[in-house]
């Protein structure tokens, strides 16, 4: 099992960062390896579908929500179909915790188990990349909605 976690300050409210991230269908931020994002359901169990870039193979991949807590600002998603990916068993976890009035730490951890032990470090590097894009698009989400 492979496991893949990023903590970072972000200079804006646990609140306003929540909003965009506690949002399960938020396509805003998720922009440089999928192309759209299409939500089915609503609350636990909802699924998510992400119409993934060319640059991850295109296709889709499904993901259900599993944790949305408001109160703990803290949401959890399972992948329960993997398209073109090539990992099995992955999860994400997202916790924005704040640091003051006007600023706030964004963890974000995935879990996952490569089809072949070789295939790790790429797919780790891969997680890491979108998490990264992620992060840098919630950044400019919260930088310019105030």
């Amino acid at each position: 099992m492979e496991l893949v976690e990023v903590a970072t300050r972000i200079e804006a409210s646990a609140q306003r960062v929540w909003s965009e991230v506690g949002d399960f269908g938020n396509d805003r931020l998720t922009g440089g390896y999928v192309d759209r994002v299409e939500v089915k359901g609503a609350g636990l169990g909802a699924l998510r579908t992400y119409h993934l870039a060319d640059r991850m193979g295109g296709g889709a991949a499904v993901e259900r929500l599993t944790l949305l807590d408001e109160a703990e600002r803290t949401i959890a998603y399972d992948m329960v179909d993997y398209g073109p990916l090539n990992w099995a068993d992955y999860s994400g976890h997202i916790k924005v915790t704040p640091a003051g009035p006007d600023a706030c730490i964004f963890v974000i951890r995935t879990r996952f188990q490569p089809f072949a032990p070789e295939e790790a470090d790429a797919l780790k590097e891969m997680s890491r990349t979108n998490i990264g894009m992620y992060i840098e698009n919630l950044r400019r989400l919260v930088a310019t909605r105030r």
